[in-house]
């Protein structure tokens, strides 16, 4: 059973509340028989083909027929209209990669990440960066040539163009796992994962059965542009897809200017290529303000979260210090400055004779030279009535032990390596110093 979704046109705003009217360009290349250049524009009775100049024309066809259509539109864009412009989605080429967010806007690097996948020089090529999912993105991928020569005449005409994109791409503004739209004598192809395809609709046929994939469960497919002749299409679809089919009627164009959000698509000039719109040049003071309202904000959430940091590392070493002491000192309390605790116990303890002041002394000093081999203090002991102190140790590897005894040797005091055991992760040793 085929789900069938009737499209009904929105009701255009009263005059009280006016919205900025987006306006819809496609460009088409000649092929092999037909050496025209044309663009045309979307209006209620279909595509109607628009008046070029022969500079434009000539730009990307030099040896192409400067003649213009009869009836052309002569284009004019209404005050505060924006327009879409649609290239030939055989222009683009469109794949998922992995790509840093460090380097999404570097043409270049993009390029060299999805180089095995293309068959031109990535040197002659364009790249755009889409994020999807995490560090998931769409690539798109485009003649460098034909991006230069668009940008140029796009800059010559001053047309408001809020967004360069492949047909294709416009299908990403639909709801579809798949979605597959007829467009006369092509057929574009869409992916909610983030890629699509423009084919002629004499090689869409083979195309079907790959849309299904190899998941358990059909994937939800829409059907745009579907005419009384595509009814072995359709079956052939209906037979893949099953209830998962939607078909949706009305014009293709229509449907996805009512859902029409730039947010979601792609714009090919970017970059070198970005195009100077003239609002931007009117208001060209609101980038810089926005800029630095996020810098100040950015700059207080760092330092909320430098102040959370490090109360968090001063309370996680608090801990460890009072945990360190009632090891040392089993009969002891610490106090609030346990630092002056163990200062007032090492002067006691220097004035009775004992040795215990100049062996943490030495094993301070040590310690911090061997700072960075991953050492741990286990336990400490110490004897008054021998002067001697003995240590449980956990180190990376028996060499950093023997490292540590050598240096503790180097002094007034002897260190000798009591014994030694191989942990899962590391050695474990005792040393006694006297």
């Amino acid at each position: 059973m085929i789900a069938i979704n009737k499209f009904h046109p929105v009701k255009s705003a009263p005059a009280s509340a006016p919205a900025r009217q987006l306006m819809l360009l496609r460009l088409s290349c000649p092929d092999s028989g037909d050496r025209r250049l044309q663009l045309q524009c979307w209006s209620r009775d279909g595509w109607r083909a628009v008046a070029l100049d022969d500079d434009f024309v000539r730009a990307f066809c030099p040896d192409g027929d400067l003649a213009s259509e009869e009836n052309a539109l002569q284009l004019s864009f209404p005050e505060g209209a924006r327009a879409l412009l649609l290239v030939p989605g055989n222009w683009v080429w469109t794949g998922l990669e992995t790509i840093p967010k460090a380097a999404r806007r570097q043409s270049r690097a993009i390029g060299y990440m999805v180089e095995e996948r293309l068959a031109e020089d990535v040197e002659e090529l364009h790249f755009v960066c889409q994020a999807r999912r995490g560090d998931t993105c769409s690539v798109y991928a485009a003649a460098t040539e034909k991006m230069e020569a668009l940008h140029s005449q796009l800059q010559r005409l001053g047309w408001p163009v809020a967004a360069v994109l492949p047909e294709y791409q416009l299908l990403d503004l639909l709801e579809g796992d798949i979605v597959l739209w007829l467009d006369g004598a092509q057929a574009h192809i869409w992916h909610k994962k983030g890629y699509g395809l423009s084919v002629r609709r004499q090689y869409l046929q083979p195309l079907l059965g790959s849309l299904r994939g190899d998941e358990e469960g059909a994937p939800r497919i829409q059907l745009l542009g579907a005419g009384d002749g595509d009814g072995m299409i359709l079956a052939e679809l209906e037979s893949l897809f099953g209830d998962q089919l939607e078909l949706i009627e009305g014009p293709a164009e229509e449907v996805m200017l009512a859902r029409c959000k730039l947010g979601p698509l792609v714009n090919l000039m970017t970059g070198e290529f970005e195009l100077a719109g003239g609002e931007e040049e009117r208001n060209w003071w609101h980038r810089p303000v926005k800029v630095a309202a996020a810098c100040f904000v950015a700059q207080l959430l760092l330092f909320a979260a430098a102040g959370g940091y490090f109360q968090w590392r001063a309370s996680n070493a608090e801990q460890q210090a009072r945990a360190l002491f009632t090891e040392l000192f089993p009969q002891d309390r610490p106090g609030v400055d346990i630092r002056r605790q163990i200062e007032g116990y090492l002067k006691r303890a220097s004035a009775s004779g004992g040795g215990f002041g100049s062996q943490m002394q030495l094993l301070s000093r040590v310690w911090e030279q061997q700072k960075g081999r991953d050492l741990k203090l286990q336990s400490l002991r110490f004897d008054g009535n021998r002067g001697e102190m003995v240590l449980q140790l956990q180190a990376a590897n028996l060499t950093d032990l023997d490292t540590l005894v050598s240096r503790l040797s180097e002094g007034e005091f002897r260190a000798d390596l009591l014994g030694a055991n191989e942990l899962e992760k590391g050695v474990s040793g005792r040393i006694r110093l006297r």
